[in-house]
């Protein structure tokens, strides 16, 4: 009685994590790579990192970060790309912020406020894009 008990209680153990890692657990790796890629001094975020996983074209996982970083996109975009290891950028692109896409999470076209500011130059998407 007390191994059926037990098979049960594994079983359900199991279905629990597979459930909990379908609906947070593959955020993990995604957020840690984006948070702790070693940035310029005295950037600014803009808006933070947000991902989703989605259907629309081909199964794929999406994040972005938006920062604001006072030496421009191609100065930061340089010391990003030679202060962290390959392996750290692999699936990371970094562009200028005011170009349009279909899958962007952030938006610039949609965003007043950046268009009404003189230095839209300094802001830059991080982007992780990963097919599944």
């Amino acid at each position: 009685m007390k191994t059926k008990k037990s098979r049960w209680i594994l079983l359900l153990s199991i279905a629990a994590i597979l459930l909990l890692y379908q609906f947070i657990g593959w955020r993990i790796p995604i957020t840690l790579r984006m948070e702790t890629l070693n940035l310029p001094q005295n950037y600014e975020t803009v808006y933070p990192t947000k991902m989703w996983i989605s259907d629309v074209y081909w199964w794929h996982i999406k994040a972005e970060k938006v920062i604001k970083c006072d030496i421009g996109y191609e100065a930061a975009k340089e010391y990003i790309e030679t202060h962290n290891a390959k392996r750290v950028l692999k699936y990371i692109d970094i562009y200028p912020y005011g170009g349009m896409s279909d899958i962007a999470i952030y938006d610039s076209e949609f965003d007043d406020e950046f268009w009404e500011r003189s230095d839209q130059d300094n802001y830059i998407v991080i982007s992780y894009f990963r097919k599944i």
